[in-house]
C-alpha cells in the first residue's frame, strides 16, 4: 500500500528541556519516529523549532540589548547545530536531509510559491527528508509567519499533504483550558468542526519558550482542514506518537477535514494575503461573491490603499467582516476611475474574475 503525504510539526517546548536547552533524548525518538515511517513509505515533511534552543553556549548574547536581533542571532548561530543533531540522528535510519528556511513572502509570490512546492516534491521523490524552519535572521513583523503552527499548515496546503501533525507538550486538545490549571478540562479526541466553546477554552497566553500556544495550533488546523487535509494535536513527548496514531491509536486530538481539497491556484491566493490595499464591496456584491460570480466594479463601495493590477487584494463587507481575496485586474486608481464611471469602460467589467477569488 502507498504511504500518506505527512507534514509533522515540533514545537519548541517538545525539543527543549525547562532550561530552554535542546533534549536529545526527545529529538532522537522523533527521529526514529521518522525512520519507522520512512520504512512504510510514508512521504515526510519535518517542520521544526529549536533553533534558539541549539544555541546554548555558542556565546553570549545578551550584549545585543534588542530582542529581535538577539533572537536573530541565537537562531543565526543554532540553525547549523540543529541541523547537525538531525542530520547525525537520522543517518542512523538511513535518512539524507535536505533544509529550506522559509519566509512568509515567500508565499506571497505566485513564482517563489510555486519554486519552493517544486523543491519539496523532488526531495520527496528521491526519498529525502525536508526539515523546514522559519527563517527568523531576516523575519519580521511583516515577514513572519508568527509562529511554526502557521509555517506548518502552509507547507501542507502547499504540498497536498494527507495529515498534519502538530507536536506539543500538551496531550491533545482541551475544552476548559490548560488541565495543568483546570482539573476538568477535558480532551477532545475528535472534532468535525471548531466550535466557538473551542476558540474561547483556548490558552491565547504563549508558553515559555515558545511563540505558538493552543490558540495558534487551532487557527493552523482551521486553515490545513480548510484545505482538506486531516490535522492532529499531540503530545510530542509521548513515545512513536505519530506511527501510534496512523495505526488507529486515539491519542490527542483528531480533526477532520471541513472543506474537499481547492484547487491549487485558490490555495495560493490564500497565502498571497500579504496586500497593499482592500476592496469594500456592497451586500449585493457579497451575495454575488457568495453565488460563484465575479467581483464587478458595480459592486464596489470603496477602495483602499495603493495596488497595481495582478496584486492580491482583500475584500471586505460594509460591515468590516473580511470575505477573501483576490488577485485584481486593474490598479487601484485605474478601478476608482471604473467604479466613478470616467474611464471610458463599462462597470459591467470584471475587477476581480471569480477563478481568481478565495472566499473564507
Amino acid at each position: 500500500m502507498a504511504g500518506e503525504q505527512l507534514v509533522i510539526k515540533v514545537g519548541t517546548n517538545v525539543l527543549t528541556r525547562p532550561n530552554q536547552q535542546l533534549d536529545y533524548n526527545v529529538i532522537h525518538q522523533i527521529v526514529e519516529q521518522l525512520g519507522a515511517l520512512h520504512r512504510q513509505k510514508h512521504r515526510i515533511v519535518l517542520v521544526t523549532s529549536g533553533a534558539v534552543g541549539a544555541a546554548y553556549g555558542l556565546g553570549d548574547f545578551s550584549r545585543e540589548h534588542t530582542d529581535l536581533v538577539q533572537r536573530q542571532m541565537k537562531s543565526a548561530a543554532g540553525q547549523p547545530r540543529l541541523m547537525q543533531i538531525y542530520t547525525d540522528f537520522c543517518r542512523e535510519q538511513n535518512i539524507a536531509v535536505a533544509q529550506a528556511l522559509l519566509t512568509r513572502t515567500d508565499f506571497s509570490d505566485r513564482q517563489r510559491y510555486l519554486n519552493i512546492r517544486n523543491v519539496i516534491d523532488g526531495l520527496l521523490r528521491m526519498g529525502l527528508l525536508p526539515i523546514i524552519n522559519e527563517n527568523d535572521v531576516v523575519a519580521n513583523d511583516a515577514l513572519t509567519f508568527g509562529d511554526n503552527d502557521y509555517l506548518s499548515a502552509a507547507v501542507a496546503s502547499m504540498i497536498g499533504a494527507d495529515r498534519l501533525f502538530l507536536l506539543t507538550s500538551a496531550q491533545g486538545f482541551f475544552l476548559g483550558g490548560d488541565p495543568l490549571r483546570n482539573p476538568k478540562a477535558r480532551r477532545i479526541e475528535t472534532v468535525e468542526r471548531i466550535s466557538p466553546e473551542m476558540w474561547t477554552s483556548c490558552e491565547a497566553s504563549l508558553t515559555a519558550g515558545g511563540r505558538g500556544g493552543m490558540l495558534s495550533k487551532l487557527k493552523a488546523v482551521e486553515m490545513a482542514t480548510g484545505f482538506g487535509i486531516r490535522a492532529y494535536v499531540a503530545s510530542g513527548k509521548e513515545p512513536d506518537i505519530v506511527p501510534r496514531i496512523i495505526a488507529g491509536e486515539s491519542l490527542g486530538t483528531e480533526f477532520h477535514p471541513t472543506r474537499k481539497r481547492p484547487r491549487s491556484y485558490r490555495q495560493w491566493l490564500h497565502f498571497a494575503s500579504l496586500t497593499s490595499g482592500r476592496i469594500v464591496v456592497d451586500d449585493g456584491a457579497q451575495g454575488a461573491l457568495r453565488n460563484n460570480k465575479s467581483l464587478l466594479p458595480a459592486g464596489i463601495a470603496r477602495i483602499e490603499g495603493d495596488f497595481n493590477a495582478g496584486d492580491i487584494v482583500e475584500i471586505y463587507n460594509a460591515r468590516e467582516e473580511k470575505l477573501g481575496v483576490g488577485l485584481v485586474s486593474y490598479s487601484a486608481g485605474e478601478l476608482t476611475r471604473i467604479v466613478d464611471g470616467d474611464a471610458g469602460r463599462s462597470r459591467g467589467q470584471e475587477a476581480i474574475h471569480r477563478d481568481r477569488l478565495l472566499l473564507i
